[in-house]
């Protein structure tokens, strides 16, 4: 997946209002040829405006971009008797309401892949070493958020999220487990993994949130273990090219002030640490989840 060249609240916003364009073309009166030559050349500027603007945001040769260019690109030219004429109209104002659609359905996708919307918060080093289960999950979570009546591509989803898998249509064996669990259906087509969320996966994913309250119990009794679990992390952090002095003095300060705070306390101040860390740009949201794992045995999630 291409890398948005513009801010995403941009891209969204452009193509929110490419949308409400569209809405009111829809709205033009195709009664007499002279009207639907009228809307024609609109509608004709309005689609060369869209696939402009996502040739300039992604790339020419983007999957997305091509689709879009691709369709209805030939069927502006009006010829014939009256009845050739309503055909016409009818099928302009349809091929409108299909680029409608489709706009929606690519800024939805797009929405949930980390990649585009917050690639400055997810690291790549990680995400490359998501086992099977990880990826099943981010899997599942990114088709709770684009819950609808779609049915959507996984391999986007996964590419859109740093996720790059080891073996061709390695995609397909993921959906045909989700699909065993009962967590998602699928069109099972051989060109294309795709997938939308049952119910039963939608409950799955929802009792999961429910357990986002931080399990403070899960955190060592044993000062020796916190000491060596946060020295084991420094390495780990240094490895991956987080090895600041910021995040060394905060993580000696949280041994110092273990023995001092119950385990609540204690779990809440690494986790305000972690979440200042983050908000000054110093740490990305995976780095947050490791340390936050690492010291409590607990996961962190940020909303």
């Amino acid at each position: 997946m291409s890398e948005l060249k513009i801010e995403w609240e941009i891209f969204k916003n452009q193509m929110n209002s490419f949308g409400n364009k569209g809405e009111e073309l829809s709205k033009i009166s195709t009664r007499s040829i002279e009207e639907t030559n009228n809307f024609v050349t609109e509608y004709k500027e309005w689609r060369d405006k869209v696939v402009n603007f996502l040739i300039s945001s992604l790339d020419s040769t983007n999957s997305y971009v091509q689709s879009f260019r691709i369709a209805n690109s030939n069927k502006y030219n009006l010829h014939g008797n009256q009845t050739s004429f309503d055909n016409f109209a009818r099928e302009q104002k349809q091929d409108l309401k299909n680029d409608l659609l489709y706009i929606q359905y690519i800024t939805k996708l797009l929405s949930v892949s980390d990649l585009i919307i917050k690639p400055n918060q997810i690291d790549l080093s990680i995400r490359e070493k998501y086992t099977s289960e990880d990826i099943l999950e981010l899997i599942l979570d990114k088709l709770y958020e684009l819950y609808d009546n779609n049915i959507y591509p996984i391999l986007p989803i996964l590419e859109g999220n740093g996720i790059i898998l080891k073996k061709q249509r390695e995609e397909f064996e993921y959906v045909k487990l989700l699909e065993n669990f009962g967590y998602i259906i699928s069109n099972n087509i051989a060109r294309q993994a795709d997938a939308q969320l049952t119910v039963n996966g939608k409950i799955y994913v929802e009792n999961k949130l429910k357990q986002s309250k931080p399990n403070y119990e899960s955190i060592c009794d044993d000062k020796e273990i916190i000491n060596s679990k946060i020295d084991d992390l420094m390495g780990k952090l240094e490895k991956l090219g987080f090895g600041q002095e910021i995040i060394y003095n905060e993580l000696e300060e949280l041994k110092e002030l273990y023995i001092h705070l119950n385990k609540k306390n204690w779990g809440e101040l690494v986790k305000g640490k972690i979440i200042d860390l983050g908000l000054q740009q110093i740490i990305n949201e995976d780095i947050m989840k490791i340390i936050y794992n690492s010291i409590t045995n607990d996961v962190l999630r940020i909303p």
